[in-house]
C-alpha cells in the first residue's frame, strides 16, 4: 500500500538561514516521512542542499506558484499549515483535505508588543490576523500547540468562537482530538561539533574567553538591554567576558528588522561595549552550524518583559541550550523558564533586574560545581524534547485523520427550541413553571 501523502505549507524560506517556524516546519516534515510521503512547501526560493541523512519520502517544493502548490495539495490527503497560511492560500481550505493546524506562536499577543508605538499599524494588523486567525482555526481537523499552557488559552479562544460545542463534546470530551500538544523539538543524537565556532572565530571574541550566549532573533517582546547592562557592568573587572548574539535580523526578508534590534546595538554602543564585549551576528547563523556556536559558550541566556506573550511564549531557541547542555539563565514568566528552573538545568530571573543578572552570570562563571550541576540539568532535561517524541500526537492523526464536527455559528436558541429544551428536562410541569421567563426573555428582544 502506498504511503499516505501529506502536504506541509510554511510562508518563511526552507533554507540554510530557518528561523522558528521554518524548523519547525522542516523539522516535523522530517519526522512524518519516516512513515508518510510528505512534501514541505515554502513560496521562497531554497538554498539547502539535500542531506543524504533525509528520508526519501521527503520532498522540498519550494519557490513555487499557488497553482502548483494547490496541483500538490489536490495529490495530498493531509494538509498541515502554520496560522497565516490561508491569508495568500485560501483555496487549500477548500479541498475537503484533512487540515492539520500549527499554532505553536500565539501571534497575535506578539503584534501587540510589536507595533506598540505605531496605533495605526497595531490597529489594523491586530484586526487583520484576528480574521485571519479565525479562518484558520473554523477550518481545521486537528491543532497543534507547543504546550499544555499555551493549550488552555487555545482552547479559550475554540470556546469564544463557538467551537467548544456539545457537538463536539460527544465527538472527544477531551477535546484532544480538536488541539493537542506538540512542543519544539531536538535532535535525538547528542551535539557533534563540524566546524568552526565562536571562539577564536569571530571578529572579537578570542580562544580564552567567556562567551554568553544569546540564540535567535532580538524580537520586540524581548529584553536584550537587560542582559548588555549586566555584561557591561562584569566587563569593568572580568575582562573577557563577552555576550554574542546569534542573529541580528530575520532570515525571512518579508520580515522588517524589529525597532529592539536597533535599540539593543545602540544601547551597547553608549556603554562603550559594542564589538569588545557585545557582539552582533549581522545576518543569522545557517541552521545546520549552530551546534558549533553553541559548543563553544559558557552559559546561554534569553530575556523577555512581562507581557501577555510571555506567559504563553514557548522560547524555542532555548531547547538548542539544553540540546549543548549549557547553563541557562532566562527571564521567569514562562512554561519553560519555570521547568528549567525545577529541573535545575538554569535560573529563571526577575524582569529588568540587572542586578540579577550580574550575580547570576558572576555565580556560573565562578563556581565550577554550580556550573556542571546546572549542565548535567540541561542535558537530561533535553531528553523530553526529541522530535520523535514530541510529534507522536502528529503522528497519530496523520495514521488516523478525521474531520470534526460541522461548524456553525453559535445562536440564540428559538422560543420553540427553548420550550423543548424546557421539556425534555421537567416535563409539564416545568414547562408552565418556565414559560413566563421564556416568553420575557422573547419580548425583550
Amino acid at each position: 500500500m502506498a504511503a499516505r501523502k501529506i502536504l506541509c505549507v510554511t510562508l518563511e524560506p526552507i533554507s540554510q538561514q530557518m528561523a522558528g517556524p521554518a524548523i519547525r516546519a522542516f523539522e516535523l516534515a522530517r519526522q512524518l516521512s519516516s512513515d508518510f510521503g510528505v512534501t514541505l512547501f515554502s513560496p521562497r526560493p531554497s538554498d539547502l542542499p539535500r542531506d543524504p541523512s533525509w528520508p526519501a519520502n521527503l520532498q522540498l517544493a519550494t519557490g513555487l506558484s499557488r497553482s502548483r502548490l494547490y496541483a500538490i495539495a489536490d495529490e495530498c490527503e493531509i494538509i498541515y499549515l502554520q496560522a497565516n497560511v490561508l491569508k495568500p492560500y485560501p483555496g487549500l481550505a477548500r479541498r475537503g483535505k484533512h487540515l492539520v493546524l500549527d499554532l505553536y506562536d500565539p501571534y497575535l499577543l506578539s503584534l501587540l508588543a510589536q507595533y506598540a508605538d505605531d496605533p495605526l499599524s497595531s490597529s489594523a494588523s491586530y484586526r487583520l490576523m484576528h480574521q485571519v486567525l479565525e479562518q484558520h482555526m473554523i477550518a481545521a481537523d486537528f491543532s497543534i500547540c507547543a504546550s499544555e499552557r499555551q493549550r488552555d488559552y487555545w482552547l479559550g479562544r475554540y470556546c469564544a468562537i463557538g467551537r467548544l460545542t456539545p457537538e463536539m463534546y460527544r465527538f472527544d470530551p477531551s477535546f484532544r482530538k480538536l488541539i493537542d500538544v506538540v512542543p519544539f523539538g531536538l535532535p535525538s543524537e547528542a551535539p557533534r561539533r563540524t566546524g568552526p565556532g565562536l571562539k577564536g572565530n569571530v571578529p572579537g571574541i578570542a580562544g580564552g574567553d567567556q562567551v554568553l550566549l544569546w540564540g535567535g532573533g532580538i524580537w520586540q517582546w524581548f529584553d536584550p538591554v537587560t542582559v548588555i547592562e549586566a555584561v557591561a557592568r562584569l566587563a569593568r573587572t572580568r575582562p573577557n567576558i563577552k555576550l554574542f548574539f546569534m542573529g541580528w535580523r530575520s532570515p525571512n526578508p518579508q520580515v522588517p528588522l524589529m525597532e529592539m534590534s536597533v535599540r539593543a546595538r545602540q544601547h551597547a554602543r553608549q556603554l562603550g561595549v559594542l564589538d569588545s564585549r557585545v557582539i552582533f551576528h549581522d545576518s543569522w547563523v545557517p541552521y545546520e552550524q549552530r551546534v558549533n556556536y553553541l559548543l563553544d559558550a559558557d552559559i546561554a541566556v534569553s530575556a523577555h518583559f512581562d507581557l501577555p506573550e510571555t506567559r504563553f511564549a514557548f522560547r524555542t531557541r532555548i531547547l538548542d541550550y539544553l540540546w549543548a547542555g549549557l547553563p541557562v539563565l532566562t527571564t521567569g514568566g514562562d512554561q519553560l523558564a519555570e521547568t528549567i528552573e525545577a529541573r535545575q538545568a538554569g535560573f529563571a530571573l526577575p524582569y529588568q533586574d540587572i542586578d540579577a543578572w550580574v550575580g547570576a552570570i558572576s555565580r556560573l562563571l565562578d563556581d565550577r560545581a554550580l556550573n556542571q550541576k546546572l549542565r548535567e540539568g540541561s542535558r537530561k532535561l533535553a531528553g523530553d524534547f526529541v522530535w520523535s517524541r514530541a510529534a507522536e500526537p502528529l503522528r497519530r492523526f496523520c495514521e488516523n485523520p478525521h474531520h470534526l464536527p460541522p461548524f456553525a455559528r453559535v445562536k440564540m436558541p428559538s422560543l420553540v427550541e427553548r420550550a423543548q429544551a424546557v421539556y425534555a428536562r421537567g416535563g409539564r410541569d416545568m414547562l408552565v413553571k418556565r414559560s413566563k421567563e421564556v416568553l420575557d426573555d422573547l419580548l425583550r428582544k
